[in-house]
């Protein structure tokens, strides 16, 4: 037996139930990656005490549902309570001033990320008149809000 196969027949990587005799560069890298992916999937996400010291190491990584379960508050988004509850009365005021047809394209469009072919289907419309519709209510909006700015 050469000296090749002699190393080879050391070194194995089991794949779907059976032994696959491979070199050692092969086996080593193989390792290597597995230590790799234990230290990303389970090493970061747990704490740990050291034992020299007797320190408390907390995780450098953790899971949203992790920090849910210890009751962990989130920052809210960075919209204030005082300018969403301007923004509501605002919005309020907006829609008042749209037809129900109106508030129903906006609606669709915009908040269910419709598109504008499957919103004239449901509405019974042509897509060429639901555009205009569209349009018109855009540019109606604008104006509103342009004149608000001013006064």
């Amino acid at each position: 037996m050469s000296k090749n196969r002699e190393e080879r027949a050391n070194y194995y990587l089991y794949i779907d139930g059976q032994a696959v005799p491979v070199s050692e560069q092969v086996y080593r890298a193989y390792r290597h990656y597995e230590r790799k992916e234990e230290y990303f999937s389970y090493d970061l996400k747990t704490e740990k005490f050291q034992k020299e010291t007797a320190t408390f190491l907390p995780s450098k990584e953790d899971s949203y549902e992790r920090l849910l379960e210890k009751d962990r508050q989130f920052a809210a988004s960075g919209v204030s309570v005082e300018e969403q509850a301007v923004s509501s009365v605002w919005l309020a005021a907006l829609l008042q001033r749209l037809s129900e047809d109106e508030k129903e394209i906006l609606y669709k469009i915009y908040f269910e990320e419709k598109s504008e072919r499957i919103v004239s289907a449901e509405m019974g419309i042509s897509k060429t008149a639901l555009h205009q519709r569209k349009v018109k209510l855009l540019q109606k909006l604008k104006n509103y809000l342009e004149n608000m700015e001013n006064s």
